[in-house]
């Protein structure tokens, strides 16, 4: 399998993360010539990461892949057994997709010296404790989101909540987790597929973020 993805990505990590649970043997690659390019539109004609590419089967969006995923290799399982613990899972997943991760999204155009706007900000930093808030009463971690192994609803929150704290950190807008979500990410963290793929989008945020600020 090939994995066109970029190092900064969120939702290339997200899926980055599935594929190392399962031990699933894949090759990263960045698109060619960048993803919005003509070159890769012939390979991804959504031009939209990630992408994964399974001999002549071509998929876009992280959540289809990551099902995708969860279909072809049922072991470790990334979806609960019982229907509802799965609707759960699903729910908590697009929570991420739908809700908190274009909030953080909007945080990025502030990391720029010559973008202070300092009533906008106000309003995505409390957006994000919202959203944070929103999550901490949805899910229970025991220690996971969903219950006691890694699921689907972990993959997207274990890269967007501590983006999230990293940009505002930035701004100098420190971020107070919920206790709950505290002791979660700590978890997650230490899991080895999400520290794994992690490594190379932490790296890259965290350059992206020195050098925005360095106009």
């Amino acid at each position: 399998m090939i994995l066109y993805a970029t190092p900064v990505s969120v939702y290339s990590a997200k899926t980055r993360i599935v594929l190392l649970a399962k031990g699933l043997a894949f090759e990263e690659r960045q698109p060619p010539g960048g993803y919005r390019s003509e070159a890769y539109r012939r390979i991804v004609p959504m031009g939209t990461i990630p992408a994964l590419v399974d001999g002549s089967l071509v998929l876009s969006e992280s959540e289809v892949i990551n099902e995708y995923l969860e279909e072809k290799q049922a072991s470790p399982p990334l979806l609960p057994t019982g229907i509802a613990e799965r609707a759960r899972v699903r729910f908590l997943a697009r929570f991420h997709d739908l809700h908190l991760e274009p909030v953080v999204r909007g945080l990025f155009p502030h990391i720029r010296p010559d973008r202070g706007d300092a009533a906008a900000l106000d309003e995505k930093a409390h957006a994000f404790d919202d959203r944070l808030a929103q999550l901490a009463g949805f899910a229970t971690p025991e220690p996971y989101l969903a219950g006691s192994a890694l699921t689907l609803a972990d993959c997207g929150h274990a890269v967007t909540v501590p983006l999230g704290a990293m940009l505002l950190a930035a701004l100098d807008r420190p971020v107070a987790l919920p206790p709950a979500l505290q002791a979660w990410l700590a978890v997650v963290h230490r899991h080895p597929a999400v520290a794994a793929a992690l490594a190379p989008w932490r790296s890259a945020t965290l350059e992206w973020i020195r050098t925005r600020l360095a106009g």
